[in-house]
């Protein structure tokens, strides 16, 4: 008895001296209404998709970069996801203007900025 005492606090100890990194934080459940844009999601926000580990979201991210998604559907397309996790996760899966076509328009494309540019141009 004495020993497993021991052992038990020789566990609780261990555990309190461990980091709490990412292997041992659990992931956030999505909701029923929550839903994960392909196209814009962080890497940490891919991963709260079931199945979906660090690999996995590194991959939905290096797809959509080459490529963006059109179509939730294009997922597939990422090694290790199929059409059977597709069905599962459907649901919570939209498809947003990628962010790089949504990016803030630039100084010169706004009416103001071209009125000054044009009066400097003048001068």
């Amino acid at each position: 008895m004495r020993r497993l005492v021991q052992v038990l606090l020789a566990v609780a100890g261990l555990s309190t001296a461990l980091p709490a990194s990412a292997a041992f934080t659990t992931k956030k459940a999505l909701g029923p209404n929550d839903r994960i844009d392909l196209n814009r999601a962080s890497t940490v926000e891919l991963m709260r998709l079931p199945g979906v580990g660090q690999k996995k979201a590194q991959a939905i991210v290096a797809q959509r970069t080459r490529q963006p998604f059109r179509k939730p559907e294009d997922v597939v397309a990422v090694k290790g996801l199929g059409p059977a996790w597709f069905a599962k996760v459907k649901p919570h899966l939209v498809v947003g203007t990628p962010l790089a076509a949504t990016s803030t328009p630039s100084v010169a494309a706004t009416p103001a900025a071209a009125t000054a540019v044009a009066t400097t141009a003048r001068k």
